[in-house]
């Protein structure tokens, strides 16, 4: 070798290296141009050019990411030398190689540990009645479960004397995993322990001391594996009930306005006016829910204000709503501290209720003067700087902030008890694992809860099969995951499929089969999700989540879901080694050296009941910061929007991957079997794209593979085609198709496709597109292929991913007009469509990110050193390869508008 690499073999993830090749000894001087190229090591032992574009140069720099922590890599330096004369070949030599391991950038750690009371004017002050927050503030712990312990301060002047406080450790721990921003926290309710939090505090007194006086002080530690790490510094002041002064018989006084905050009467008599000083609260407003101003109100409406601001963005306010006559001033509502996200926003509001009005109204409803109350609203800008300052923590950490919404966002928002609205906005946003789901699929988790008699406060029925079907699908919640799905096949036992992955006979003791379950949608298998937990052998048995688990999972143990120390099977059984995240004690597991925890595998142990509530505790959890931030369950509305279909049903694809179903009143004669396809731009023009023709069929299941023709039933038709790959289809009298033909892997086979009961609807797309105009192109054609019908929904969510990519793409179809698919196992009911790669990299990206962006849930990839550079799809095997996958459409995000 002609040269040394110089350069750290043990790179910090995130931070950028320099390396460097420098003459080796023998050499004394380099000539010519280098080229880096970096190669990461196999499992089975070889190395992988991941290079793609070489570096050059004598210097380089890299940055490996987090995914390359522990993962070995080999550096290479060629040389490139020209030939002497012109004319002779370029030569490329090995100058040099180096073997790179990277490491943690960080030490794992407690940085800081902090107790407050959240959401008040002074987060160190609190009563019995409150809950705190302890935060524990993180470095490189994700996931790792941290334990608080509350303590109670007798040490005098500042900080925490171990030897005074040793008996003052509160009994109960909180225990909580670090999140994704490297916090952990609990809640602190000190009402459930207030009398031995009091018995505790006033057992021992500081030095000195007669009494506790007027306060408590609480502290929190926190630990992990067993070690303290880290304790807050600040202690929360709890007001002592105990304690006597001479302040006990004068009365509190009432709030009154601050002097100087910004002040807005609501309608023409309201109260004093005072602008804001600094000029940045503009002006304030009570507003309904459609955002209409209003100038009076009454018990029990809702009531939003709405304020106008400058130079407040990610600032903090409080607004308060206070009743004014001659004479006085009265509270009516107080709110939290609201970051402010634009210069015009509408907050969550509150409703106006009997008590609110005694407070602050004074007149009963019916009352005539109850209209004439004034009202104004103040401003109180929060600078939050001095506690975080404190703390040592940003203010978001401090704060349970309101959730506020753009004036412009809610200009149409619907009243959620009305027709049309989303519930899940304001009922069903807490629902863990919700951000997976669609509006329709958290709606239907909820109901089945209701009927299945689950704990319904906070949906706590409703998480637990949110976290069961999480568990079981991999997280995936998809209707499709599982064994089963590789290789469809009804006769094996042990291949399992869907959201709570259906055996065999689980599918038989519910009416259906795997084959059925897999041609569903997620929402319409939550239907038989439901069958199933209300088996006869379940009744009264799922009163908690681990039993709701094992009706799953081991169903003969589901009767001792309460018992801890229950086995539900031990290593004699194969669903100890196949359940490896029920194994959680000492000699079930071991550490690697990268630091993960690895399973023994035919070695003697046992899985317990404690051991399944352990694992479904954290995978609820991780549920928590899966919440969804998306809602459109309002869009099936029926309610009279502006339409915009004339004598014809029309799909209307909005730039923004909006899409509505108008559907007239009347339909013209003709078009009763035809839909139209209507594209908005950005720029609001509408781009007419096509008119389809539609029509019902019974739905297919998924393929299943026969080595001869099915002769499962009688024969109504047996044709020879030359449709693409398929050469022959069998139809029977029960309504299934066989089809036979040239599999890309499987060779010359048979795909049996069984009918269901219930009929789809399919389109018969366009031989091909080719719109442009205005800066709009939605273009395709076919290649070797008759598949040229697919769902009428999903052929709207392609327009529209062919209009944002802005490509003419080339597609080996969907489905034939009875549903069949050959050669596809998995396109049948045209839930699908493919479309061949553009061999560009950008544009393969663009592509699938308009496929997502359109709503398809399922965009597959192939798995060659090409589409391994394509990011955001999934793995769909070397039978894509040639073909992007872009499968099961969410038509739960299509809103139809019907016209009365």
């Amino acid at each position: 070798m002609t040269g040394n690499i110089a350069g750290d073999q043990n790179p910090r993830v995130g931070t950028t290296c320099s390396y460097e090749i420098k003459p080796s000894v023998l050499s004394f001087v380099l000539n010519g141009d280098f080229e880096w190229y970096l190669y990461k090591k196999q499992k089975n032992g070889s190395w992988k050019d991941i290079t793609g574009k070489p570096k050059t140069g004598e210097k380089v720099t890299y940055n490996f990411g987090e995914i390359a922590l522990g993962v070995e890599f080999q550096m290479k330096v060629y040389e490139i030398k020209k030939g002497i004369l012109p004319g002779l070949p370029v030569t490329r030599e090995l100058a040099d190689s180096l073997i790179i391991v990277p490491i943690s950038n960080k030490v794992p750690k407690i940085d800081k540990v902090v107790l407050f009371n959240r959401g008040v004017k002074d987060f160190n002050k609190a009563s019995y009645h409150d809950i705190l927050i302890a935060q524990a503030h993180c470095i490189a712990m994700f996931n790792k479960e941290i334990e608080f312990h509350l303590w109670e301060d007798d040490a005098p002047g500042k900080g925490h004397d171990a030897s005074i406080n040793k008996n003052n450790r509160h009994t109960r721990s909180y225990k909580a995993r670090v999140n994704e921003k490297g916090i952990a926290e609990v809640s602190i309710h000190l009402m459930s322990d207030e009398k031995i939090l009091r018995q505790m505090a006033d057992q021992f007194l500081m030095k000195g001391d007669r009494n506790e006086g007027a306060n408590h002080e609480y502290y929190i530690t926190a630990t992990y594996s067993g070690k303290i790490l880290g304790a807050s510094q600040v202690n929360v002041e709890v007001a002592n009930p105990d304690y006597k002064s001479q302040l006990q018989n004068h009365p509190k006084p009432k709030p009154q306005p601050e002097k100087h905050t910004p002040k807005f009467p609501v309608g023409p008599e309201g109260g004093p006016k005072q602008p804001d000083p600094k000029g940045n609260i503009i002006e304030a407003v009570f507003i309904d829910d459609t955002g209409k101003e209003l100038s009076k109100v009454a018990v029990g409406d809702k009531v939003r204000v709405r304020i106008h601001s400058k130079n407040m963005v990610e600032k903090h306010i409080q607004y308060v709503i206070w009743k004014y006559d001659s004479t006085s001033t009265h509270e009516v509502y107080r709110s939290a501290m609201i970051k402010i996200p634009a210069d015009v926003y509408d907050t969550s509001g509150f409703i106006i209720t009997k008590v609110s009005s005694e407070k602050g109204i004074g007149f009963p409803i019916g009352n005539s003067n109850f209209y004439t109350q004034n009202y104004f609203i103040e401003i109180i800008s929060k600078d939050l700087s001095a506690e975080s300052q404190k703390f040592e923590v940003n203010s978001d950490g401090l704060m349970q902030v309101e959730k506020v919404k753009s004036a412009v966002g809610v200009q149409n928002t619907q009243n959620p008890d009305k027709p049309g609205s989303c519930i899940c906005q304001e009922q069903y946003k807490d629902l863990v694992w919700g951000g997976k789901v669609s509006c329709e699929f958290r709606n239907k988790v909820v109901q089945i809860a209701k009927n299945l008699e689950l704990p319904q406060e906070n949906y706590e029925g409703a998480n637990w099969l949110m976290t069961i079907i999480a568990l079981e699908s991999a997280y995936s919640f998809s209707p499709k995951c599982g064994t089963f799905r590789k290789n469809p096949d009804e006769n094996s036992k042990y291949k399992y499929i869907g959201l709570i992955q259906f055996g065999k006979a689980a599918a038989e003791e519910i009416g259906t089969t795997r084959t059925h379950l897999m041609s569903l949608t997620a929402e319409q298998q939550l239907d038989y999700v439901e069958k199933h937990f209300k088996k006869k052998m379940y009744k009264n048995l799922l009163k908690n989540r681990t039993a709701l688990y094992l009706a799953v999972n081991y169903p003969n143990s589901t009767a001792h879901a309460s018992e801890k120390n229950y086995v539900v099977y031990d290593s004699t059984k194969d669903a100890y080694d196949d359940n490896s995240m029920f194994k959680r004690e000492t000699h079930e597991f071991w550490i690697d050296k990268n630091g993960k925890k690895q399973f023994y595998k035919g070695k003697e142990g046992k899985s317990y009941v404690w051991e399944f509530e352990e694992a479904l505790k954290e995978v609820e959890e991780l549920g928590r910061s899966n919440k969804t931030k998306t809602f459109t369950c309002g869009n099936n509305s029926t309610k009279s929007d502006n339409i915009n279909a004339k004598d014809i049903v029309t799909y209307h694809i909005y730039h923004d991957n909006k899409i509505e179903k108008h559907i007239p009143k009347k339909i013209k004669e003709g078009n009763e079997t035809r839909y139209k396809y209507v594209y908005h731009d950005s720029i609001g023009n509408e781009h007419e794209i096509t008119t389809v023709d539609w029509h019902t069929t019974k739905e297919k299941g998924v393929g299943q593979v026969y080595n001869t023709k099915p002769t499962h039933s009688k024969v109504l038709s047996d044709q020879y085609v030359s449709e693409g790959n398929t050469s022959r289809r069998v139809k029977y009298e029960n309504g299934d198709i066989a089809e036979y033909g040239t599999h890309p892997k499987k060779g010359i086979i048979w795909l049996l496709y069984k009918a269901g009961k219930n009929n789809v609807e399919l389109i018969k797309m366009p031989d091909s597109l080719n719109y442009k105009k205005d800066g709009v192109s939605i273009a395709y054609s076919f290649s070797k292929t008759q598949r040229r019908y697919t769902g009428a929904d999903s052929f709207a969510g392609f327009i529209g991913y062919l209009a944002k990519s802005g490509y003419k793409l080339t597609t080996t179809g969907s489905c034939f007009s009875e549903g069949s698919s050959f050669p596809s196992q998995e396109h049948c009911n045209g839930r699908s469509v493919d479309t061949l790669y553009l061999g560009i990299v950008e544009q393969d990206q663009k592509v699938i990110d308009s496929a997502i962006f359109f709503h398809f849930t399922e965009v597959l990839k192939g798995i060659n050193e090409y589409c391994q550079k394509l990011k955001r799809a999934g793995n769909g095997g070397s039978l894509h390869n040639s073909h992007l996958h872009s499968g099961n459409f969410n038509s739960s995000v299509i809103k139809t508008i019907k016209e009365k």
